[in-house]
């Protein structure tokens, strides 16, 4: 998908943040390699939001540089040449869905050939955007990342007398954390073909 939707999406899934977390990043909220954002931008119960400090990885780096920037307008992800930040509709959604069932279906006539699946019967299970979070979320648990360091990726609130206690920012962590996940997500979209065979050097 091109800009701003495809880059948006992609920032979605190797950052965490919630949608209008991301939709509407600004250039001053890019700090180098982490974006910063402020506590009233943020989630939270009874006035309690803090600032989120989003380390980036390697791909996320690479993904901002590659973002178109206008002169004095501020917004990473636009339709109005950076003037304001992008509006995700349901319109939007609904195309998206429809992408990726013709993607689904696509797939399934190249496995029809092998397997004998039927196209006509493939459909796209319901799924919220926000549940690109819960993917994200899951991924680092199937990494090993630790519970504390998955939970502050995703700026949740650490519950109880431990959020009184910890107030370690984990931003090394997450910045590990992170930078795993890209990898994890490469390995994904980029596989090694199956005739690929690893060498070892000998001793």
């Amino acid at each position: 998908m091109k800009y701003p939707l495809g880059p948006l999406y992609r920032m979605l899934l190797l950052t965490g943040l919630r949608l209008n977390e991301a939709a509407r990043v600004s250039w001053p909220e890019v700090y180098g390699d982490h974006i910063v954002i402020a506590a009233e931008r943020m989630k939270g119960k009874n006035g309690k939001a803090r600032e989120h400090l989003v380390p980036l990885s390697s791909t996320a780096l690479g993904l901002i540089a590659s973002l178109p920037r206008y002169r004095g307008a501020p917004f990473l992800f636009s339709l109005s040449a950076g003037k304001r930040p992008l509006a995700m509709t349901n319109e939007i959604k609904r195309n998206l869905d429809r992408r990726m069932l013709r993607t689904l279906k696509a797939m399934a006539r190249r496995r029809a050939r092998e397997r004998g699946d039927d196209p006509h019967s493939v459909e796209l299970e319901e799924w919220h955007t926000h549940d690109l979070r819960r993917v994200l979320r899951s991924g680092l648990s199937a990494l090993r990342i630790p519970h504390n360091v998955a939970e502050a990726v995703l700026a949740h609130a650490r519950p109880g007398i431990v959020g009184v206690y910890d107030v370690h920012t984990y931003q090394d962590e997450k910045r590990e954390a992170l930078e795993a996940w890209a990898q994890r997500l490469k390995s994904i979209v980029e596989p090694v073909p199956d005739n690929v065979v690893p060498l070892r050097a000998r001793r």
